[in-house]
């Protein structure tokens, strides 16, 4: 019995020795724990990582890997005394991927990007309002905004302006529309 006691302890305590916190790891300069992974619009996948210790930038240099794909560069700052953020291309989005740096490796799935997608309208050369597609972007769209948007009836790029509708057109709904009616 004893023994047995003995054995189960022992296992235990070797059990207890290599398991731990699954996203912090020892690096040559401290210790690193993956605190969040967001997809930051205009600027791709954020992951941010609470640190103790100081890194050189050789250590702050790390890959990404994504699961059955890609291998993309991952670039590394030190924030502050407590945090690392890593950006990588905005192609890693969406997928499982694996990511190292200071010599230490963290398995994480990226958030996939949002679009917020919305109505493009113009008029055509006879004067009637025509919906010419959609714009696809990644923040949500504010009144005011502009885009610039080729009309291919008239050949030409032109500004257009999110609104809630323009009158003269007789459309209503959040679109992009071109800010002026024919005569």
């Amino acid at each position: 019995m004893k023994k047995s006691l003995l054995v189960i302890m022992m296992v235990l305590s070797m059990l207890a020795m290599f398991a731990g916190p699954v996203s912090a790891a020892p690096l040559a300069s401290g210790v690193a724990t993956l605190v969040s992974v967001e997809y930051v619009p205009g600027k791709g996948p954020v992951f941010t990582f609470a640190i103790t210790g100081e890194f050189t930038k050789a250590e702050l240099k790390g890959a990404l890997h994504v699961d059955g794909g890609d291998d993309f560069d991952l670039y590394c700052i030190q924030v502050d005394s407590s945090t690392v953020t890593c950006t990588v291309s905005k192609k890693a989005a969406g997928k499982n991927v694996s990511l190292t740096w200071g010599g230490a490796k963290f398995w994480t799935s990226v958030p996939a990007v949002s679009e917020y997608c919305y109505s493009v309208y113009d008029y055509d050369l006879s004067d009637s309002w025509k919906n010419y597609g959609e714009n696809c972007q990644e923040r949500p769209a504010q009144y005011g905004d502009t885009i610039l948007w080729h009309n291919p009836d008239w050949g030409d790029t032109l500004n257009h302006i999110f609104l809630p509708e323009l009158p003269c057109a007789g459309i209503s709904g959040d679109a992009y529309y071109f800010p002026f009616c024919p005569n």
